[in-house]
């Protein structure tokens, strides 16, 4: 509606259009810009520096750089905004002309005053400065973290940290436990301030459908449609969207379907039925497993959502068999809990051998009666790898835990 509203406007040289978008992957934004043909700048804020607690706003700035409007509408903003002359319209002297941040500046100011919001800043510059560069001698993960020592109601300085977490896991520079770690701290953030809409639709977008309030992504593959059949080529995604950014809202009077049992919200592998025990363990590591659980504590009676990443291992360096059964994922529900929501199997691309990461899905549905603690949920995967190409192929079985923390104070996403 807008880009319609204001399109006259701008081809006749009397507006100009910038965008701000709170997003974590800035190519996701870029790939939706190309799909509607949005041809004006758009900014991605993923730190949220500009605080947005709701969206959209939209911000009507005069040719002196005044802020005239906050609360105009594709149908009021040409008699709000547009026809309305600014009493000066001279352009002051003396305009704050942004510039590259001195980061040793930044960095000495944070030591010498030891605050929270000192350290917050430092993050914030070296955050900025590595999207700038690709790289900086500063890290934004290790300023956020001194930030939320000095003061953990910090709710800017944990929203950051998972931030920059999300980002290092999503690179060839991850740790183990980045992912959940940044669920974490978006939790932590959350709790300090319940009603701030960008922290919670952060972890909205990895968490139970249940307290989803859209399809995040749902837009994703027909907008590369229609792109190819514009004769373009699609922005390429670094990261896809997947199982959680994906899935549709469940509406509330859909909660009861969910069970422990399969034919009650999920079908087991028909390899989990039979006795694996016996299988030879993935001892060498060929395959590493991690978990990530969003939110990451729940309330008894709520739901969290675990998407379980399989990567090759890049030191082993084995090949996924794709000429046998797929990976199959055996889930084992826990007393007070019930599994719902689930995919329990990797279906395998064509090509008889490849490396690429997989990962499925499923969500647990604590019992209202669930006491307070942590309640593990234990599982095993099923997967056929060849130690090289074209080498020596094993069927294997890892073991591996999940913790979900339950805690009746626990911030609500919904």
């Amino acid at each position: 509606m807008w880009q319609q509203a204001v399109k006259p406007y701008v081809e006749s040289g009397k507006l100009t259009v910038l965008g701000v978008v709170q997003e974590q992957h800035p190519d996701r934004t870029r790939l939706y810009a190309q799909w509607r043909q949005f041809d004006f700048p758009i900014f991605v804020d993923s730190l949220n520096l500009l605080d947005m607690a709701v969206v959209p706003v939209v911000i009507g700035i005069d040719e002196t750089g005044l802020v005239q409007q906050t609360r105009i509408s594709p149908r009021n903003f040409v008699k709000k905004f547009i026809e309305v002359d600014s009493e000066d319209a001279s352009i002051p002297d003396g305009y704050n002309v942004a510039t590259e941040a001195d980061l040793q500046r930044v960095e000495s100011q944070a030591k010498k005053l030891a605050t929270a919001e000192a350290w917050r800043q430092l993050g914030d510059a070296c955050f900025l400065a590595s999207l700038a560069s690709g790289k900086t001698s500063c890290d934004s993960i290790a300023a956020y973290a001194k930030a939320v020592e000095l003061d953990p109601r910090d709710g800017r300085a944990q929203f950051r940290l998972g931030v920059a977490l999300r980002r290092r896991y999503e690179s060839r520079a991850r740790r183990p436990g980045d992912a959940q770690e940044a669920v974490n701290r978006w939790g932590l953030a959350l709790a300090v301030n319940p009603d701030q809409y960008i922290w919670r639709r952060r972890i909205q977008q990895y968490g139970p459908r249940l307290d989803k309030p859209y399809n995040f992504y749902f837009w994703v593959d027909e907008a590369r449609k229609e792109i190819a059949a514009r004769g373009e080529t699609p922005v390429r995604l670094a990261v896809e969207p997947l199982g959680s950014e994906l899935a549709p809202p469940v509406r509330r009077d859909q909660r009861a379907g969910a069970g422990s049992a399969p034919g009650e919200g999920f079908t087991l592998a028909k390899s989990c039925v039979a006795g694996t025990d016996r299988l030879q363990r993935d001892t060498r590591n060929f395959v590493v497993v991690e978990t990530i659980v969003t939110p990451a504590r729940v309330r008894p009676g709520h739901r969290v959502r675990v998407r379980t990443n399989f990567r090759i291992n890049d030191k082993t360096r084995p090949y996924w068999n794709n000429e046998a059964d797929d990976l199959a994922m055996c889930v084992e529900p826990p007393a007070r809990a019930r599994i719902s929501e689930a995919v329990l199997t990797f279906p395998n691309p064509k090509q008889p051998e490849t490396r690429e990461p997989r990962t499925l899905e499923f969500e647990v549905a604590v019992d209202a009666s669930a006491k307070p603690g942590p309640l593990t949920v234990e599982a095993y995967a099923l997967y056929y790898v060849c130690e090289n190409k074209g080498g020596k192929c094993r069927y294997l079985r890892n073991d591996f835990t999940t913790t979900i923390n339950v805690d009746p104070n626990a911030p609500t996403i919904r």
